[in-house]
């Protein structure tokens, strides 16, 4: 790649990324197969991220889960890489399409305030993704769609809530239920409301955590004290 290229590049404020194995050039085209199949609202460096991440934490055993599942796109993702493990996938979908009725939560009444008609629909999510083995969909709201899950251990967990209320009850449901080694990708941290879930969650808290240059932190949970 030239060096004006990347200058003009760098100049506009984007990244060119050479990718050198024939593994990354694989990732890459799923990555551009899943765009043509259903949106995927990330760069292809954050797309990437998870493909790698997924990958290395494969090996850990334990389920994988993603909150804030949309229209499918980074759970194709996920279930490219997963492996045989369990992929638990959690959404509102379009379960607060129907009029609110009185006995309605506070969160919901929120939920519907923020994320209006903006929703996934479980059914082509499921046919999206029925080629990967052991995917379970969970529609609802959060954490209540989590129950009978308690005594699951999770080896990736990837957060695309948009919403600091949500992402607070999912790092409170998952970090505890982490392997060690484990990895939680969030999505949308330069969101202040994000960011301050993670921030308060994680305040003396030993896990590495690492705020990318492309929007996303990845934090891999620590084992006890040596």
């Amino acid at each position: 790649m030239s060096r004006l290229l990347r200058a003009f590049l760098a100049w506009r404020g984007l990244a060119a990324i050479e990718l050198i194995s024939a593994e990354a050039r694989r990732d890459l085209a799923r990555v551009r197969e899943t765009r043509k199949l259903t949106p995927l609202l990330m760069g292809d460096a954050s797309a990437l991220h998870i493909l790698t991440c997924v990958r290395a934490a494969r090996p850990l055993g334990g389920a994988m889960a993603e909150a804030g599942v949309l229209a499918g796109g980074t759970a194709r993702l996920i279930g490219e890489a997963k492996g045989d493990a369990a992929l638990h996938l959690f959404d509102i979908f379009e379960t607060l399409q129907a009029p609110l009725a009185p006995s309605s939560s506070q969160r919901e009444s929120e939920l519907r305030a923020h994320f209006g008609k903006v929703h996934g629909t479980q059914a082509q999510v499921g046919a999206l993704l029925e080629a990967y083995p052991g995917v379970h969909l969970h529609p609802g709201i959060f954490p209540e769609t989590a129950r009978g899950l308690e005594d699951v251990r999770f080896s990736f967990v990837h957060l695309d809530l948009d919403f600091e209320p949500s992402t607070t009850d999912a790092l409170a449901f998952f970090h505890p239920r982490m392997i060690e080694g484990g990895i939680i990708i969030g999505d949308d941290y330069h969101d202040p409301g994000v960011r301050r879930a993670f921030d308060r969650w994680f305040a003396g808290r030993p896990d590495l955590r690492l705020e990318m240059p492309w929007g996303q932190v990845a934090v891999v949970k620590a084992g006890p004290p040596a």
